[in-house]
């Protein structure tokens, strides 16, 4: 069963208001990558659907007829009778078919109880046809069907998806709620394993689980040097560009793609004003840059180059 770290207060608002009766249908849960937003989404929909939790084992393996998870599907099919590959790449968006097949769905009644519920992981990655179908079923929602829309870039959700929902938003957890998320997680961790990733996971418990078991220490402590040197000969990063562009670095450049924003947006605390409003800036980007990079495959040798640039562009002068 999935806890809710870090995020009580929203927790309780939410089954509040499910026993007030009055629960709006359409729910955004915004916040950064990592946060935990889809597990909050999981233990809401739980909530509405399976009170009593009877079905947990089916809620938790998304197997529960009344809870529909809308995500990007593999590029490639498995093959009948093959299990789904967790590491296989997914397609670059979710399509307008899998809303229509969701539409069609929510023809019939719920299937265990009263309430049904559609949660979008992310709604950020929602084709352009995809989002229109989608603010038809926000418009005229079926009695009993609640929608959550996990987002990391709510301010590009289309202006009427976000006037049809009530936006909750999801921050960064404390070191402790971090350490006591890891622990439950990674029960076998060492207390210094856990501490690390506590570091690194800069208050993302999704973040720092995607570290676990990666040798990422080293990939952290050179974009830190590029940081404080301003790297002024390019070898730190084509050096983090040839090692993370390999074929079996595939997780390592992802979970590289999202530190960057992490990392500067930390760094930007830090700062004067005038250099803090261009960290600001050099976070927007390395964040849009991230979310391109995953979904459109562009090149791996490249993307990490700019990561550097952005991440040099940081030092601290004068």
């Amino acid at each position: 069963m999935t806890r809710i770290f870090g995020h009580d207060t929203h927790f309780q608002s939410f089954a509040k208001a499910i026993a007030s009766g009055r629960l709006h249908h359409g729910w955004i849960l915004a916040g950064p990558r990592g946060v935990g937003k889809a597990g909050f989404a999981q233990e809401a929909a739980r909530l509405l659907v399976d009170p009593d939790n009877r079905y947990a084992s089916m809620v938790d393996h998304h197997t529960h007829p009344d809870i529909i998870w809308v995500q990007r599907l593999p590029k490639e099919v498995p093959k009948e009778g093959e299990a789904a590959d967790p590491d296989a790449e997914l397609k670059r968006s979710i399509a307008i078919d899998q809303i229509r097949s969701v539409q069609h769905s929510l023809t019939t009644r719920p299937s265990m109880g009263p309430k049904r519920v559609v949660i979008i992981d992310a709604a950020d990655d929602l084709e352009r046809g995809g989002a229109n179908a989608l603010l038809k079923s926000l418009e005229e929602p079926p009695v009993g069907t609640y929608f959550m829309l996990v987002s990391h870039a709510s301010d590009r959700l289309l202006p009427t998806i976000r006037s049809r929902c009530q936006v909750m938003r999801f921050e960064a957890l404390g070191d402790a709620e971090m350490q006591q998320a890891l622990l439950q997680a990674l029960p076998q961790a060492s207390t210094s394993e856990v501490d690390a990733l506590v570091r690194s996971g800069r208050g993302l418990p999704g973040q720092a689980m995607m570290l676990a078991g990666m040798d990422f220490g080293a990939i952290e402590d050179m974009a830190d040097e590029i940081i404080r040197s301003g790297d002024p000969t390019n070898k730190l990063r084509h050096k983090l560009a040839e090692t993370l562009s390999l074929k079996n670095a595939q997780a390592s450049y992802e979970a590289f793609l999202r530190f960057v924003p992490v990392r500067i947006a930390a760094i930007g605390r830090t700062l004067d004003t005038g250099a803090a409003i261009k960290a600001v800036d050099a976070f927007h980007e390395a964040d849009r840059l991230a979310a391109r990079a995953i979904g459109l495959t562009l090149d791996k040798q490249a993307v990490l180059l700019q990561m550097g640039n952005l991440l040099a562009g940081l030092q601290k002068r004068g």
